[in-house]
């Protein structure tokens, strides 16, 4: 499900069904350097927590992705949401990102780094591929958070 209002009803409902909660992670970035990659790395991201979504729907609530710069203390960032999540009785917080910079902050904040893949080149089939081969890395990551 998604963050939207409809969903939100069906969350409420069913809350004891419903306890993964998952933010991409998106950087924006300025620059003449990095706008180009840091939208493709949000392309991806996003396209990616779609297919998370999909995929355990009726289990998981997709969030909107959360914008953040690069001079932002992810630290503090990191502490809000997770205040804010917790209000929500979700029992696992995903966040999932390509920055690897919050690879850093260890794998015990259940923080998905993977590597950007851009997608803008390719075609609807292939996009489709390579985000399927993606989500067959990330399903064993869930189940093994899900059993502890």
């Amino acid at each position: 499900m998604h963050w939207n209002g409809k969903d939100s009803t069906v969350y409420q409902a069913q809350k004891e069904f419903i306890d993964t909660a998952v933010i991409p992670l998106i950087q924006i970035d300025g620059s003449d350097e990095g706008f180009q990659f840091a939208a493709s790395a949000a392309d991806f991201t996003l396209s990616l927590a779609n297919v998370i979504e999909n995929q355990f729907k009726g289990r998981i609530v997709l969030f909107p992705s959360f914008s953040y710069t690069k001079s932002q203390d992810k630290q503090l960032v990191f502490k809000d949401w997770q205040e804010e999540l917790n209000k929500a009785s979700f029992k696992h917080i995903f966040y999932v990102t390509s920055d690897r910079e919050w690879s850093t902050m260890g794998e015990e904040q259940n923080i998905i780094w993977i590597p950007s893949v851009p997608l803008d080149s390719m075609d609807q089939k292939m996009r489709n591929s390579v985000l399927e081969d993606q989500l067959r890395q990330l399903i064993p990551i869930f189940a093994k958070k899900w059993a502890n």
